[in-house]
């Protein structure tokens, strides 16, 4: 099917390759189905989830681990039954990711991860307990922590790739989640 949307145009997506969140986003309950797209960028860190409900959303996403290798999701059952998970290997984890118009200001929303089955394409948004996350994790500083470069080289390579990434140019793939 097509979908119009105001980010990437006219996209194509296969209706198998949507992913269902059936509780929606927080703030966002009404958007149920949402696509994964690649940013144009080979080695991005990033990727977008556009609702297939609304073409005008679109959030960035990011893997925690790939600035925060610590960072830990600690959810019950009954939080994620939704998703119907059958083991742990199925389970995917993103975070949304917030972009000003400083890219050195970008923040990752650590509080509130959305969790997804890549067997049966559900997603679920959960709120953690764990006080040390934020919803405006600055991403730069976490970067900077763990890398080995320097400080400049890392900031560097950080607003490459989100200038490259954020682009309105950007042709874009569905994500085989």
């Amino acid at each position: 099917m097509k979908f119009s949307t105001t980010r990437f145009g006219e996209i194509e997506v296969n209706l198998d390759e949507s992913i269902f969140f059936p509780s929606g986003l927080i703030g966002f309950p009404e958007l149920t189905r949402f696509v994964l797209l690649n940013s144009e960028s080979e080695n991005s860190p990033f990727k977008w989830l556009q609702s297939l409900d609304d073409g005008s959303i679109a959030f960035i996403l990011i893997n925690p681990l790939s600035f925060k290798p610590d960072y830990m999701v600690e959810v019950s059952d009954e939080e994620i039954s939704g998703l119907e998970l059958t083991s742990e290997e199925n389970a995917a984890i993103s975070v949304i990711v917030t972009m000003p118009s400083n890219p050195e200001e970008m923040t990752a929303n650590l509080k509130a991860p959305i969790i997804f089955n890549v067997e049966n394409r559900r997603g679920k948004q959960v709120i953690l307990n764990n006080p040390e996350y934020l919803t405006k994790h600055l991403i730069g500083q976490e970067i900077k922590k763990n890398s080995t470069k320097p400080t400049d080289e890392v900031s560097e390579d950080l607003i490459d790739k989100i200038k490259k990434d954020t682009s309105k140019n950007n042709k874009n793939r569905v994500v085989n989640a």
